[in-house]
């Protein structure tokens, strides 16, 4: 007896997960992984000011960026991604902004960075 291999894509990171490890988002009918839904809160406790995590994008934790560049002020930022908050350092920032300048340009945001 053979067995039905079964995948779901999440259309946030685009990879193939078991039924039991995705969730449908009700209001657009998208199914999200539990890695990205786990993000998407991490990062909504960080707006609400419990905890310090790391950047989703390059998977460094808050130590480490810390101890990569002491003695300077160490920034995460909390970026909407595709419909959920997404947190990036400043290295992974900088791509995905040049990215996505149709949505930070002509904000403040997008002029500091010179967009």
């Amino acid at each position: 007896m053979s067995g039905v291999v079964l995948a779901i894509r999440c259309h946030w990171c685009s990879r193939q997960f078991p039924p039991s490890r995705t969730h449908q988002v009700a209001e657009n009918s998208q199914t999200i992984c539990d890695l990205c839904l786990s993000w998407h809160n991490r990062a909504l406790d960080f707006l609400a000011g419990h905890g310090i995590p790391g950047c989703q994008i390059c998977g460094s934790s808050w130590e480490a960026l810390r101890d990569r560049t002491p003695g300077a002020e160490v920034r995460l930022y909390v970026v909407p991604r595709d419909g959920i908050y997404a947190i990036h350092c400043a290295a992974c920032l900088k791509p995905y902004v040049a990215k996505r300048a149709d949505l930070y340009r002509g904000t403040a945001f997008g002029a500091a960075l010179r967009l």
